[in-house]
């Protein structure tokens, strides 16, 4: 089942990581050393470590970060999250690949799909998995979405798909649905925009584009209630447009989104916006039962900056 016909969108936009150099053992002999620096020459991804293995030696070269993590999932067990890649500057413009097999094989079949809106209006739809190309400051953001997920951990990677072929590795916690404290939070929150490329000999990195998801968080008597998000702060910061998707077979479009509250009073929404401005943006979700509770949050688009 596409993720997507429950994050039903009114208007599409259009969007990927590696490892740290493992240090050579101070007491290996100089054969040793000479020996395993020409094996690492050959083979230099083998070489490295990425964020999600090993301890100690130089920071890594490649990292990739899912938020939040970990998640709570809503609706039918849904999971929606935003995948960042930091790397080196020295790779500008190069394809990173991202997948998680472990997540595709923990939901419904059929149902893992990334989104981008790198290419800037379309968004690009990718199941299972994505290629995404670094910008200029080496980074490259994603999102995911999933239906019908068993809870546990899935193992995700990023590999450069050029040489040195670095790989990072992280890993998602999903959580099974479970009434939480009320509030609304956003991940990740501050986020570095990415994208400065329209184009290239891979394709185009985007344009200051950013991923965001929101979590609303209530009550679970008021399950089924229908909860709406919006920003007019954040969505005009986005000068090539905005939209808005929700979660739970909700409704979106460029000036907000609803859904109704699972029954553990849990809503997740995505906002996605292409060449947006830096600052702070007030987001706001309304839940249109009892008390008629409303959320904020300030969330912050940072501009883009190499990260590692």
């Amino acid at each position: 089942m596409n993720v997507r016909r429950s994050f039903v969108r009114l208007a599409a936009l259009t969007v990927v990581v590696a490892m740290p150099l493992a240090g050579m053992s101070g007491i290996a002999s100089a054969k040793t050393a000479k020996a395993t620096a020409a094996k690492c020459a050959r083979h230099a991804h083998k070489c490295q470590k990425g964020s999600g293995g090993g301890t100690g030696g130089a920071p890594p070269n490649i990292i990739v970060t899912i938020a939040p993590n970990p998640l709570i999932e809503t609706g039918t067990s849904e999971i929606h999250a935003i995948v960042q890649v930091e790397t080196s500057p020295s790779f500008a413009g190069d394809p990173v690949f991202i997948y998680s097999q472990q997540l595709v094989n923990s939901c419904d079949p059929g149902s893992v799909y990334f989104y981008s809106i790198a290419s800037g209006t379309l968004s690009v739809e990718s199941p299972n998995s994505i290629t995404a190309i670094l910008d200029d400051d080496g980074n490259a953001t994603v999102e995911v979405s999933a239906n019908d997920c068993a809870p546990g951990s899935s193992v995700f990677e990023a590999d450069l798909v050029k040489a040195p072929y670095y790989t990072a590795t992280t890993i998602l916690v999903a959580n099974p649905p479970v009434p939480t404290a009320a509030g609304l939070t956003g991940y990740p929150n501050p986020e570095v925009e990415t994208g400065d490329t329209n184009g290239g000999p891979n394709g185009p990195s985007g344009n200051s584009d950013v991923y965001a998801g929101f979590y609303v968080e209530d009550n679970p008597v008021y399950a089924e209630s229908e909860v709406e998000i919006s920003s007019a702060q954040l969505q005009n910061r986005c000068g090539l447009g905005a939209e808005w998707y929700a979660g739970n077979g909700g409704s979106g479009g460029p000036t907000g989104a609803s859904t109704t509250l699972d029954d553990d009073g849990n809503a997740v929404f995505v906002f996605m916006g292409a060449s947006c401005a830096a600052g702070d943006s007030t987001v706001i979700a309304d839940v249109n039962a009892g008390t008629h509770d409303t959320f904020t949050t300030i969330y912050t688009i940072s501009p883009p900056v190499p990260t590692v």
